[in-house]
């Protein structure tokens, strides 16, 4: 209740105003006029009255209503599709600190230190533990660290994408910032388009500072702690 008053105060006040005018009308049905004709002006006004508060119900019942609803509908796909998001980012730095971090490492935490030695240490054509479904049939099933980044970074932007296509009117502007700093980051511009399209075996160990996986994990971090992915107005 307070939430539409909030949002619609301008009929809410009106609602008031002809609920007021009705009680009036009604109780002051059988009182002496206060001057010439000023039944009839009353009367119009109660008449007026009694039309905004039947279309008030019929706003409420066929539009306000049906709307909520459909913002709640939008609201569930909006933070599926989040999960996801951090789901296929999450993945792609936990198969990667396995495969190239050596000791302990804590995947929600991961240190800049981590995330460079991942970038030193990566070979695209090395292979992770993971069965590429596209490849049962060949001789080495896994994704390399060239596929899986790539693939990876194509589902967080078809999710991206039908956020933006779908759901751009419900999703707050500090969540937008963040899926659009994503899609422009290196991981995605540089990393997945440029150097992972080489079909000879790259190596990152020359790079003196990390422009690829520390900011694209501080974006992670981010987008977990995002106060709210969704507008509720």
């Amino acid at each position: 209740m307070r939430k539409f008053i909030r949002t619609n105060q301008l009929i809410s006040i009106t609602f008031v105003c002809s609920v007021i005018v009705i009680i009036l009308y009604i109780v002051s049905i059988e009182s002496k006029e206060w001057f010439p004709h000023a039944g009839d002006w009353f009367n119009v006004v109660f008449q007026l009255a009694i039309g905004f508060i039947i279309n008030f119900m019929f706003y409420i019942t066929q539009v306000y209503v049906p709307q909520l609803k459909q913002r709640e509908q939008a609201y569930k796909c909006i933070v599926l599709q989040i999960e996801e998001i951090i789901g296929k980012m999450n993945e792609m730095f936990l198969i990667l600190a396995n495969k190239y971090i050596d000791g302990i490492f804590d995947v929600n935490n991961i240190s800049d230190e981590q995330l460079k030695t991942i970038l030193n240490k990566l070979n695209t054509v090395d292979t992770v533990g993971m069965l590429n479904v596209h490849k049962l049939n060949s001789s080495n099933p896994h994704f390399t660290v060239k596929e899986w980044i790539i693939s990876r970074v194509e589902y967080v932007e078809s999710y991206i994408n039908r956020l933006s296509t779908y759901y751009s009117l419900y999703i707050t502007p500090e969540l937008m910032v963040i899926l659009n700093e994503i899609l422009m980051s290196n991981m995605h511009n540089n990393m997945a388009r440029l150097l992972l399209q080489n079909p000879n075996p790259t190596v990152f160990c020359e790079y003196k500072e990390d422009d690829v996986f520390k900011p694209y994990y501080w974006l992670l971090k981010r987008l977990k702690t995002a106060k709210k992915y969704y507008s509720s107005t």
